[in-house]
């Protein structure tokens, strides 16, 4: 009687056949978990490509605005040490204060000559 049902079931797939479906489906699950893993790696990857490119910017503009501070203050530390030291100078030289200057006039028509 178990050979009657076995035999009169509709759907008759051999094992063959049953075998391949099932290597298919385990095939293309298979392949859909790695594109999916993949896709999800490079979503991440990007997001961390992206973070490391906004910081990079973020580091360059404040090492940009560092730089001219620091070249302003270089400035000033050369304008404050030049003038302290051109006064230094000039009392270390005895020069005297002058009351009036007088100007030497030049002719513009006079020209060189050899």
């Amino acid at each position: 009687m178990n050979n009657a049902i076995a035999s009169s079931f509709p759907l008759s797939i051999s094992s063959n056949k049953l075998g391949r479906m099932m290597f298919s489906k385990i095939f293309w699950l298979l392949m859909l978990s790695v594109t999916i893993s993949l896709v999800i790696a490079c979503i991440f990857q990007l997001n961390a490509r992206a973070k490391e490119v906004y910081l990079l910017r973020q580091y360059q503009n404040q090492l940009n605005t560092i730089t001219q501070e620091n070249k302003v203050l270089e400035i000033n530390f050369s304008k404050t040490n030049s003038l302290n030291s051109i006064g230094d100078l000039a009392q270390n030289q005895l020069f005297e204060k002058t009351n009036k200057i007088e100007y030497i006039r030049i002719l513009e028509t006079t020209a060189l000559a050899k």
